[in-house]
């Protein structure tokens, strides 16, 4: 993996454009994930007291309100950062009455380490409608990020959504090189 690459990743994590971090190319690619996952870790932690306390009482509230709250009040990041705060089955209740294009945009703000449980556990037919919500988007940053979460029956229901030419741009985008042919396989299914 370039280093190009891990600073188009560094960027989308702090909202800003590529090119504010070119200074950044000659620092070693693990050196950069190694930031990359510190930032992450600082902006998911910053007000984790407040977000705790939210995730709590999102236990008070039925989840198709949750649902409409999500959309509608909260907006995708917030959502994003109380995903990992809440019961793993109450999450996936939540997230799966969301509509996919809100689903994309929580998805893209989402650290799926903090929400890997939720995550494993979307309905395929939910993930796919994303996926192809973020394929539609070109947003291979996000779709790659998800590999090492998602079963492996979602991931190949999901790659039916993923044009053909898109995939050397998802594999670049992978932490993991070695995941390219984990893909490879999978759709040669």
């Amino acid at each position: 993996m370039s280093s190009d690459v891990e600073i188009r990743k560094l960027a989308r994590v702090l909202g800003a454009p590529p090119e504010r971090f070119a200074y950044l190319r000659d620092v070693p690619v693990a050196d950069l994930r190694l930031l990359r996952d510190q930032v992450t870790s600082a902006l998911f932690d910053a007000h984790l007291g407040a977000l705790e306390r939210m995730a709590g009482a999102s236990k008070l509230l039925p989840s198709p309100l949750l649902a409409k709250l999500a959309e509608k009040v909260f907006g995708p990041l917030l959502s994003a950062r109380i995903a990992g705060l809440v019961d793993v089955s109450r999450g996936v209740d939540i997230a799966k009455r969301l509509s996919p294009g809100f689903l994309a945009d929580v998805a893209a703000e989402l650290d799926p380490r903090r929400a890997a449980g939720i995550i494993a556990g979307m309905p395929a037919p939910v993930v796919v409608r994303v996926a192809r919500e973020l394929a539609r988007r070109q947003d291979w940053i996000t779709i790659a990020r998800f590999v090492d979460t998602l079963p492996e029956a979602t991931i190949v229901a999901s790659l039916e959504v993923i044009p053909e030419g898109a995939l050397p741009r998802v594999a670049e985008m992978l932490d993991d090189p070695a995941r390219v042919h984990y893909i490879e396989d999978l759709k040669a299914r």
